[in-house]
């Protein structure tokens, strides 16, 4: 695990300067502990704070105006998806999830886990969260796994893994995200990013690949909102591209950001970004502050993938 402590999220997001639309989703979180029922894997990489569901629900819907989220399992739990079920179950209906399974998982565990809530699976190819990486192969099987459920397959990658990513993309038989944008070089303008190029190529390529727009702080290794609008062309590419079928979230309690992070906010510095600077400064101009546009990304774009038990 990192030598530098794990960074607690700020228990006070800053008020949103925009109307959250009606039923909107924050379509990538996470669910952390409590670790006396949920204990971390042997094999996570980083020891982060607990970030309960009681937390999550009411930072992100009772104090933000989500109407619900999307528990992403954190890969510092490992296989064992049970705080992600745990969270779906408490939720009544206002969550989904998505699991990390491995190629051995059986047609009854998926069954249960789609009955809990959970709509896909992910995957992740970074060294500092993931300590081994699924191969190719397995992932395409397990595809096939998950294929009538109706899931779809996620996938969090950087650009010298794309050689493996983009014929294991064009080859999946369920919808796929790929996260947190595919990681571009954001230093390299749109036109003349290649790797972005072809990101987009590649979506393009079929009408089920979905796009995170998520966590300029990744891009830009800064907690400063000042710093992020490199980042919002990129975004704003593949909003025109691709308009129905770009999602987002807070990515809240952002594991391992000292892992990430190099440049804190505020004095002292503090390397963890605020909740509600990410939904004012980064989600609201990536939508181009337009309430249609982030009622499609927010509200519209999640409910094709994740299909909650809406009351």
């Amino acid at each position: 695990m990192s030598s530098e402590p794990y960074l607690r999220q700020d228990p006070n997001p800053t008020p949103l300067t925009f109307a959250m639309p009606e039923k909107a989703i924050d379509a990538h979180m996470h669910v952390i502990g409590p670790f006396d029922r949920f204990p971390l894997s042997p094999k996570s990489k980083y020891e982060p704070f607990a970030a309960t569901w009681q937390e999550q629900k009411e930072i992100l819907i009772g104090r933000m105006g989500f109407w619900g989220f999307v528990a992403v399992q954190a890969t510092c739990h490992g296989m064992d998806n049970g705080v992600v079920v745990d969270a779906l179950e408490h939720m009544e209906g206002r969550a989904a999830g998505v699991a990390s399974v491995s190629e051995d998982v059986t047609a009854e565990e998926l069954r249960r886990l789609d009955a809990a809530g959970v709509r896909g699976v992910r995957f992740a190819f970074l060294p500092h969260i993931a300590s081994e990486t699924t191969p190719p192969d397995v992932i395409r099987r397990i595809a096939e796994k998950i294929q009538p459920l109706g899931w779809h397959t996620d996938l969090y990658f950087l650009p010298e893994t794309f050689e493996v990513m983009e014929p294991l993309i064009r080859s999946l038989p369920t919808p796929v995200i790929i996260d947190h944008m595919g990681r571009p070089d954001v230093k390299v303008p749109v036109e003349k990013n290649e790797y972005f190029q072809r990101l987009l190529e590649l979506g393009a390529s079929r009408n089920d690949i979905y796009w995170k727009v998520t966590s300029p702080d990744r891009y830009t290794h800064s907690a400063r909102p000042e710093d992020w609008g490199i980042v919002l062309p990129f975004a704003h590419e593949i909003l025109r591209h691709f308009p129905g079928n770009v999602i987002s979230g807070t990515d809240r309690p952002r594991p391992n950001m000292n892992t990430v992070i190099v440049t804190g906010r505020g004095n002292p510095p503090n390397k963890m970004p605020n909740d509600g600077d990410i939904a004012n400064l980064w989600i609201w101009p990536a939508a181009h502050k337009d309430p249609n546009v982030l009622r499609q990304i927010l509200a519209v774009n999640p409910r094709k993938l994740y299909h909650f038990k809406e009351k």
